[in-house]
């Protein structure tokens, strides 16, 4: 049995607070069992080497001493059993640890490999580095983190561009076995001036890696400092939801049991964002596959130790609600953004998907646009307006972080139309699609009615030239030419064939957006609709021709009565 190993497979028991009680309990008693054991052997051991050796020729003594040799091989394979034990107890620790320790009370299991620049830095230099590194860590993180820090050689090149190659797969092949909640593996290179700190993270659970994040340090004694706050940017906390009442939301925080001696390096804090994703889980309580909520953010309230309030912010009507089920759970993540800006594309929802072209995208600060009212005239529908934009020709906008605003909500326009409303973190990715219905249906329904409301305007101003031409006929008492005019306007009047036309306008709309199942497109063609039906009634209906007829009877029958 290698000393080495049996002295890591300690210290990583040693590390679990919750099990050291339970191991000096089991310590203990293989202690005295042993101690038990080599008082019986000392005294057959004595027994045996006092007898005569006249004795010894006996059948019966020689039955003893083979009893007392295969007593002694009993004890030795018990004593040399333990270390075995001890090993084989190390993994079966972490699965009763995982099951047994609230995830409050649980640190984060943080592993950092650090490769250092060869002609920097000699053998005395990196350990110098190293140690450094966990006396900051600790003083900063404090027992948050269950940190260890290791020296690697196998990232080539030693620099920003050999963690950009990087991925997962070579982190396995040199760590084979070794399992961590956060991996962070960085490179230390030397500048011509100064030098440059650069790391990258990976949280396997969650299915999370970063990019490489650096920075420049010219004065050596701020390596370390600097190497630490790197970590703690791409650390991405993590918590589960335990309870949603409408749109408040209650969070038990990983690790939330631990306050880290240094403020900034707290795992949440107020106004932070966080993204809710499902979790489902296999027997053995292992994340076997994450779906992330799409357009749904939670953001946060207030942190009480391992509570968190916060409340939900979703373009979804229901995102988040309803009895757990089965072994699904409700994970959040926190956000950090990585880049400066974030390429948003413009699409349809429907297959395939088409670019939008020259579409108006409102950034703002809240969900509501402020609407001018007769009881508040003063409302400014500007005033949470941050950036507007116009897609492209490929139906991309670029949205630029907001440095007051971690959290914004983009309003995608067709004209004066809205098409979607979703709350987004800028810079949170480098390039997503914004998937909206599409509009093609209400614009083809919007032309037609447009014509046949153009259609509807020229018949209502022939009905108006008519109507002026028969009263002046009237009062010059040219009745042949009132009948005439008035026999033309009832032909003119009937609004049949402008009913027909609107119902196969609406017809032919509806059903169209029923095959796109857009909601939104089907209720704008009914209302649409519905304002031109009223629009002809109100301009064309029958009623003022009727009118018009009796008064021009009556004016007729006054004119031949006898004075």
């Amino acid at each position: 049995m290698d000393f080495a190993v049996l002295v890591s497979a300690g210290n990583s028991l040693m590390r679990k607070p919750h099990l050291q009680s339970i191991l000096l309990e089991w310590t203990g008693s293989i202690i005295l069992s042993c101690t038990s054991g080599l008082a019986c052997l000392v005294q057959f051991a004595s027994r045996f080497t006092n007898m005569p050796s006249s004795l010894l020729a006996n059948d019966h003594h020689r039955t003893f001493r083979r009893n007392v040799i295969c007593f002694s091989m009993c004890f030795l394979s018990v004593v040399l059993s333990v270390p075995g034990s001890i090993i084989g107890s190390v993994a079966a620790s972490d699965r009763l640890a995982s099951l047994e320790v609230p995830a409050e009370r649980r640190p984060y299991h943080v592993r950092l490999l650090v490769a250092f620049d060869p002609t920097s830095f000699d053998s005395t230099a990196r350990q110098i580095q190293l140690r450094d590194i966990h006396q900051t860590t600790r003083r900063c993180v404090g027992e948050l983190w269950a940190f260890e820090a290791t020296e690697i050689s196998w990232l080539d090149p030693v620099s920003e561009q050999g963690l950009v190659r990087l991925d997962r797969s070579v982190l396995e092949k040199h760590r084979p076995g070794d399992s961590a909640d956060v991996w962070f593996v960085a490179a230390i290179e030397t500048l011509p001036v100064g030098k440059r700190v650069s790391v990258r993270s990976w949280q396997p659970e969650i299915q999370i890696e970063s990019i490489v994040k650096s920075t420049v340090v010219h004065d050596e004694r701020d390596l370390t400092i600097a190497l630490i706050r790197l970590c703690r940017d791409l650390f991405r906390p993590m918590g589960i939801v335990v309870q949603v009442n409408d749109r408040s939301v209650q969070i038990r925080l990983n690790g939330g049991e631990y306050i880290t001696p240094d403020p900034t390096f707290s795992q949440l804090s107020p106004d932070e964002v966080l993204i809710p994703m499902l979790a489902y889980r296999n027997k053995d309580h292992v994340i076997e596959k994450l779906q992330v909520i799409p357009w749904t953010y939670l953001t946060v309230d207030e942190v009480d130790g391992s509570r968190v309030v916060g409340t939900v912010q979703s373009g979804l009507k229901l995102a988040l609600g309803g009895k757990k089920r089965g072994r699904i759970d409700t994970l959040v993540v926190a956000v950090r953004p990585q880049f400066e800006a974030t390429r948003i594309q413009l699409v349809t929802q429907s297959k395939p998907q088409l670019p939008l072209v020259a579409h108006r995208i409102e950034v703002r600060t809240e969900a509501v646009i402020p609407r001018v009212t007769e009881e508040h005239p003063e409302i400014d529908p500007a005033s949470t307006l941050i950036n507007e934009k116009l897609t492209d020709r490929r139906g991309f906008s670029k949205i630029s972080v907001e440095p007051d605003y971690s959290l914004v909500w983009l309003f995608a326009f067709s004209g004066q139309h809205m098409l979607a409303r979703v709350p987004f973190v800028p810079g949170a990715a480098a390039e997503i699609r914004f998937e909206v219905p599409d509009d093609a249906t209400r614009l083809a329904a919007e032309a037609d009615l447009q014509m046949l409301q153009g259609e509807v305007i020229d018949a209502v101003a022939l009905r108006n030239t008519a109507i002026a031409t028969i009263r002046a006929a009237a009062k010059k008492d040219d009745w042949s030419t009132v009948s005439q005019k008035l026999t033309l306007l009832k032909q003119q009047s009937s609004s049949s064939s402008l009913v027909d036309r609107l119902i196969a306008v609406r017809v032919a709309g509806v059903a169209a957006a029923k095959a796109n199942r857009d909601k939104a497109a089907e209720t704008r063609i009914n209302r649409m609709c519905d304002e031109a039906v009223a629009l002809i009634k109100v301009h064309l209906g029958e009623e003022k021709v009727r009118l018009l007829t009796e008064e021009m009877d009556a004016l007729q029958s006054a004119d031949v009565e006898p004075k």
